[in-house]
């Protein structure tokens, strides 16, 4: 499984690991969702209460509307790609962002529309920065664009060298007699998101700081607790949409919680920016992500540190000597 729109710094490609150092665990926590690649990932089996977050108000109205209305959700996101329909729900999404935050307060409501403006244009962009409301453009009341630096969004031109990404990607059957290229990619959109939903049907959805669900009354009061903390690398806080040193804080909380038997936590990061975990017991990691967009090749900055009460990482194979077994032979 994995998300219908891309997402920058998700973890599917470690995603296996993860899960083998927290083990089986009664509860389990992702304070920063995010594309939900951990989540989605999960081994079969389990059983226990899953509760992921976001600061994201946007995302978090995603992922609630895949959760209750796939149906209506995936008839909103079959429509041609038109730019400045783009730039327009673009701008309404920036705009509505306070009203929306607010609205999600009661955790079973969502806008289903302002979802699939969501997810159709994060297929169609290019690049990171869709709905971030840091872009240089906004609409004024008389109509037109103006520029108001840091306050607006980006235009740009949509995905048009190829299909996009995610939803878009899929090219539907064109020759099936009786039926369409709408019916066909609905169809496919359809069961993709209906799949979603199957599995987050019991998956408690929250939008907020992720400190609101770090705390004993959603970790360690269940039990045995596995925490899966991704949150944006030190320097990279702005995709956050704060000034706050975040990747900092939840350091600092690892330190405060990592000697708890009942957490099993993992932390991924960049560098070493973590490496003050080590002396207290943690371990590391060393992972190649994924290189997106960007023009320097991060991809062997990655790592993971984990808590010393997570499962025991697995021994690296060792090569066997071939000039061994071949002396032997001899």
């Amino acid at each position: 499984m994995k998300a219908p729109f891309p997402y920058f710094g998700g973890k599917s490609t470690i995603a296996s690991d993860v899960w083998k150092r927290i083990g089986i665990v009664r509860n389990y926590v992702e304070p920063f969702a995010g594309s939900l690649a951990v989540l989605l990932n999960r081994p079969a089996g389990f059983a226990g209460p899953e509760t992921v977050n976001d600061l994201d108000c946007l995302l978090v109205n995603a992922w609630r509307a895949i959760a209750q209305f796939p149906d209506e959700l995936s008839a909103l996101l079959i429509a041609p790609v038109a730019e400045v329909e783009t730039e327009a729900q673009h701008n309404a999404l920036v705009r509505g962002k306070d009203a929306l935050r607010e609205k999600l307060g009661d955790p079973e409501w969502c806008d289903v529309k302002r979802a699939a403006w969501w997810i159709k244009g994060a297929n169609e962009w290019i690049g990171g920065g869709w709905a971030s409301g840091a872009g240089p453009h906004s609409w004024t009341a008389e109509g037109g664009w103006n520029g108001d630096a840091g306050k607006g969004i980006n235009r740009k031109l949509p995905h048009l060298g190829d299909a996009g990404t995610g939803i878009n990607r899929k090219l539907p059957h064109l020759g099936n007699a009786g039926r369409g290229a709408f019916s066909d990619r609905l169809a496919f959109v359809t069961d993709w998101l209906s799949a979603l939903r199957d599995r987050l049907c019991s998956v408690r959805i929250a939008c907020g700081p992720w400190e609101r669900v770090t705390g004993e009354s959603v970790t360690v009061k269940h039990g045995l607790t596995g925490v899966f903390l991704d949150p944006p690398y030190e320097g990279t806080e702005y995709v956050y949409g704060t000034d706050t040193p975040v990747s900092q804080c939840v350091r600092e909380w690892c330190l405060a919680n990592g000697a708890n038997r009942l957490l099993r936590i993992v932390l991924a990061g960049r560098d070493n920016e973590h490496d003050a975990l080590l002396a207290a017991g943690w371990s590391k990691t060393v992972w190649s992500g994924m290189k997106g967009y960007s023009k320097t090749d991060d991809r062997h900055a990655e790592a993971l540190w984990c808590s010393p009460h997570c499962e025991p990482a697995e021994p690296r194979a060792t090569q066997p000597d071939l000039f061994a077994k071949a002396g032997e032979r001899l």
